[in-house]
């Protein structure tokens, strides 16, 4: 049995929760080490740098180059050893003497979300290094994004996509009641105050208020912090329920069981709650921006809305355009025409109960069989490890 050491996100933070399905599924011959995560000092101040400096407009664009900076320095000047076989760089660089290969959903993440043009050469240099091993983003659009920021001709046979994946689950879809359930699952986290709208839930609630005029018997379920002024709307609205704190695994596992379609509208690229809804063999209704259309195929596995062009999406490289001010301007101007396009896709899968569940099963299949599955992931893991490690 060989030992891969999952090195946690640089920014005062734990390992994301979509590393739980490769510790609890590593390719076979491997176990996956999970860090205990103690942040230092230099990390924690830099965390609290940019909670102070987010809030404050004006700053934002200052602090996303600053940030940079000091996180490459920190991260360069840090001293890292471990007895592992291969170290998984979790969205990060490694400069340590030792095999590690690194993950990444999009090209900016590498230095720690920051503007990686402020710091190709060095980032070109740990690319192509002896030890990095294999450079692994999560899409193909992400792969796209690195192929925008570098020239990657000296490191460009080590690049390949590894999807995320989410494990199958044991269960046969069944209704215990003849309502119609829509499910939107987003943060509980309260100081995340943007997650709520970059997620689409206040479409998402809009758009209920419609379909509650059209259909009877239909219901909503948000588990998600809300905004306190959405939470009042909600408020007079019977058939809405919320939970907006943490769930227990079981509880959520049920929430997703029983529901009928998982209404996902993000402004942000794939991640693990799509996939999550797929595997409960839920038809999605999603925005087809970023890597999200790689997985949720319009009329196959999910349905997609089409993103505003009032919205800019993209950076100069691709990547999701977060930090300027103009994007979330752009989402709340185009608001009513998202609303109306949910409510139209939305009413397709209500009406048609035969789409609805074949849509599902195909979702279903996607990320128990197909490019989304553990089996598919830990089959190109092991021969990246295989080869790794035996180099």
């Amino acid at each position: 049995m060989k030992n891969v050491y999952l090195k946690s996100r640089f920014q005062g933070r734990p390992n994301h929760s979509l590393y739980r399905e490769l510790v609890e599924y590593p390719p076979e011959g491997y176990q996956i080490l999970a860090e205990s995560f103690e942040p230092t000092k230099k990390q924690q101040v830099v965390y609290n740098l940019e909670k102070r400096f987010l809030s404050i407009p004006y700053l934002k664009d200052v602090w996303h180059e600053t940030k940079t900076l000091l996180y490459m320095g920190i991260q360069r000047g840090s001293r890292f050893e471990c007895d592992a076989d291969i170290v998984f760089a979790s969205q990060q660089l490694l400069f340590a003497d030792l095999p590690w290969v690194a993950d990444f959903e999009f090209a900016n993440a590498l230095v720690g979300y920051g503007d990686i043009r402020l710091c190709r050469s060095l980032v070109k240099k740990a690319l192509a290094s002896r030890c990095c091993k294999k450079i692994l983003p999560w899409s193909y659009w992400a792969k796209k994004t690195l192929y925008r920021s570098l020239d990657c001709r000296s490191f460009e046979e080590k690049i390949e996509v590894v999807h995320l994946a989410v494990g199958s689950k044991n269960f046969v879809k069944e209704k215990d009641d003849d309502r119609l359930r829509l499910l939107f699952v987003g943060s509980t986290n309260l100081w995340n105050v943007y997650n709520f709208e970059l997620k689409g839930g206040i479409e998402v609630v809009e758009a209920f208020f419609e379909l509650s005029k059209k259909y009877d018997g239909l219901e909503l379920v948000i588990r998600s912090w809300v905004p306190p002024e959405i939470r009042e709307k909600c408020a007079k609205q019977p058939d809405i329920m919320i939970f907006n704190s943490p769930l227990s695994e079981e509880a959520l596992a049920h929430l997703y069981a029983s529901s009928d379609v998982f209404v996902f509208p993000s402004d942000t690229n794939l991640g693990m709650a799509i996939l999550e809804a797929m595997s409960y063999e839920l038809p999605v209704v999603a925005l087809g921006v970023y890597d999200v259309p790689e997985a949720v195929k319009d009329m196959k596995t999910g349905v997609l809305l089409s993103p505003s062009p009032k919205v800019p999406y993209y950076t100069w490289n691709g990547e999701p355009n977060y930090y300027d001010r103009s994007f979330l301007l752009g989402i709340r101007r185009s608001r009513s025409w998202l609303v109306k396009q949910i409510v139209e896709k939305t009413s397709l899968l209500i009406e048609e109960c035969s789409l609805r569940r074949r849509i599902g099963r195909e979702a279903r299949h996607l990320v128990e069989r197909g490019n989304f599955s553990i089996e598919k992931r830990n089959e190109k893991l092991k021969r990246i490890f295989d080869a790794a490690t035996h180099a």
